[in-house]
């Protein structure tokens, strides 16, 4: 089905301002472009490096080149031809004498292959480069290989050309082109060239993106509401100071209880592991799924239930149903019983911490200043779950040091000290110490999403609820106050849904169906009104059989039961349903036991 034109697509802003049906020549496009492309889209393609009159400046294309079929993508799949431009936007030099600037890479299919719709592909972690823009949108990847048209981009700098990642948190126009601007740019930059080589913008655009992504996707329906009809946001981490100290929070708990002397790698970075081996963590798991795995009906090495989970599972108290032995150690630590203070640590890295002074609390609306703590979920001490972020590896750090315990030091603690160490973060005396107003939070945490909405503009989130970087409750308390603020949950279903995958790590891996395309039923959603709900997603990493399994992805608050004959196949998603738990509540209860 063609897509058909939308409203919201024909504004182009141009330095700020927006011109309603703005054409291509007053923009400077060749003329006759559109039908060069369609006879010659190889020599269409160079004659893009000439062009001028960019909608933000100064922008410079640094390579234009036709790639012929058969190119492949950074996952093996062979690319169809298309057109490959790559440039920078506000190239300059920082305050600390640093270069940057946009980068940015667009990628055109010909015109005969291209299907009318525009995709803009967003980053990870602190971004840093521009990585190819080839599409990437779950098993539909590549996009560009569905006849899309994707934009990617760089944060506003390369690592390449800083003495560490973090340096550009020091330069307060950096931080700006990472929060926001960088997006917005690429975006205009993306559809001119869109518009210039087919000679007609796109007739929908979709924002595809997870973790840094999803943020992004988030600042794009709450500032720049007429740039995409359709986004898709997963584990967004959308208030980056909250994450970061929560991050913080967790690997102080295991770095506590870790015992003397502490490793560390050349860098100073500590060696964890021995505070929780692997073997301990098997142990943890092999509790929780005894504990809650049959709660929803059947025995799966998935909890389902996940409500009725919390309400029954206490590390502290848990008793096998093999053995009859505690999971806490009522002696000395054994290889069959966790200690004292393994289990507090757990707890702590479960229950968070509420603080006095706000951890991202300058947003548009008030946003809760809890430190979230992770979800009890049958991943949450899977490889991919908490000890990835909070314990490493024998020879690994923890891999939150790199992430929110790296950023803490350059952009949370203001004035900015990179000296300091965020272990030693204090949780009561150090509050006073945090930033209280950043554009890295203001941009993405409000609640008002109506001017992206009203007009027809659709979102979904997902969210791995084993996740170790951005706290599940976070996305959870998030999208139940959005919901709140439009009529509750069935009036914000009109228009958004959010996924909760068990047992699934940071937007993917894990014992978990984290293989899925979004963008597909987004699409569908969005211009021909189909309900995208369920959603069947696979995954090949089970650690029991049948190791390769599909499931239906469930809206929140609904959750997945197994509706099938006793012994019936646990692989196939016909034997699950969509069900909602009989005693949810929304902002306070069973999801979010904080309160």
């Amino acid at each position: 089905m063609t897509p058909q034109r939308h409203p919201r697509q024909r504004r182009i802003t141009i330095s700020g301002r927006i011109l309603i049906g703005a054409s291509m020549a007053a923009l400077g496009s060749p003329a006759g472009f559109a039908a060069t492309a369609s006879s010659d889209p190889g020599a269409a393609c160079l004659s893009l490096a000439n062009l001028t009159n960019f909608p933000v400046t100064p922008t410079q294309i640094t390579s234009a080149q036709f790639n012929p079929a058969g190119t492949v993508s950074a996952n093996g799949v062979p690319l169809p031809a298309h057109c490959q431009i790559d440039g920078i936007i506000n190239k300059r030099t920082g305050v600390d004498g640093y270069p940057y600037g946009d980068g940015f890479e667009v990628r055109l299919p010909t015109p005969a292959d291209w299907n009318g719709r525009f995709m803009f592909q967003g980053g990870g972690g602190t971004e840093g480069s521009v990585p190819p823009a080839s599409g990437t949108a779950g098993t539909l990847s590549p996009a560009l290989a569905h006849g899309w048209a994707v934009a990617s981009q760089d944060g506003g700098h390369e690592n390449s050309q800083l003495p560490f990642p973090n340096q550009f948190f020091l330069d307060p126009q950096a931080v700006n082109d990472y929060a926001y601007r960088s997006i917005d740019a690429t975006t205009q930059t993306a559809k001119y060239l869109t518009k210039v080589y087919y000679g007609d913008g796109p007739r929908r655009s979709y924002w595809v993106g997870c973790s840094t992504g999803g943020r992004q996707g988030m600042v794009m329906s709450q500032n720049f509401p007429d740039y995409f009809d359709g986004i898709v946001a997963g584990d967004p981490v959308y208030d980056l100071e909250a994450i970061s100290l929560s991050e913080d929070w967790g690997v102080q708990q295991i770095y506590d209880i870790t015992p003397q002397p502490i490793q560390r790698l050349a860098d100073g970075s500590p060696i964890l592991y021995p505070a929780f081996p692997l073997s301990d963590q098997q142990l943890f798991t092999k509790a929780i799924l005894q504990a809650c795995d049959g709660l929803d009906g059947t025995v799966d090495g998935v909890i389902d239930n996940l409500p009725a989970c919390l309400r029954r599972f206490d590390p502290s108290s848990y008793v096998f149903s093999d053995t009859h032995q505690r999971l806490q150690c009522t002696g000395p630590k054994t290889d069959s019983c966790l200690s004292k203070a393994q289990i507090e640590a757990v707890e702590d890295i479960n229950e968070g911490q509420t603080i006095k002074a706000p951890a991202g609390a300058v947003a548009y609306d008030p946003v809760d200043n809890t430190v979230f703590g992770y979800q009890y979920d049958g991943g949450f001490m899977a490889p991919t779950g908490i000890p990835s972020r909070k314990i490493g590896t024998p020879t690994t750090t923890p891999g939150d040091y790199a992430l929110g315990l790296g950023q803490l030091p350059y952009i949370w603690i203001q004035p900015p000290d990179p000296s300091f160490d965020s272990l030693t973060f204090n949780f009561n005396s150090d509050l006073d110490r945090l930033n209280k107003n950043s554009v890295l939070v203001t941009y993405s945490t409000s609640l008002d999403i109506n001017k992206f909405t009203r007009p027809g503009g659709k979102i979904i989130w997902y969210h791995g609820l084993s996740d170790p970087g951005p706290p599940v409750l976070g996305t959870i308390r998030y999208y139940t106050q959005m919901a709140q603020q439009n009529g509750g949950l069935k009036s914000a279903r009109k228009f958004s849904r959010l996924y909760l995958i068990p047992n699934m790590g940071h937007c993917s891996g894990g014992p978990a169906t984290d293989q899925f395309d979004l963008l597909s039923p987004l699409v569908a959603w969005v211009e021909q009104g189909a309900d995208p709900d369920p959603i069947v997603a696979s995954g090949t990493n089970f650690t029991s059989p049948p190791t390769t399994r599909s499931r239906p992805l469930c809206p929140y608050p609904e959750e997945a039961r197994y509706i099938g004959s006793p012994g019936g196949d646990l692989g196939s998603a016909s034997n699950y349903k969509c069900l909602e738990p009989p005693h949810h509540q929304i902002g306070g209860g069973e999801w979010d036991h904080q309160q």
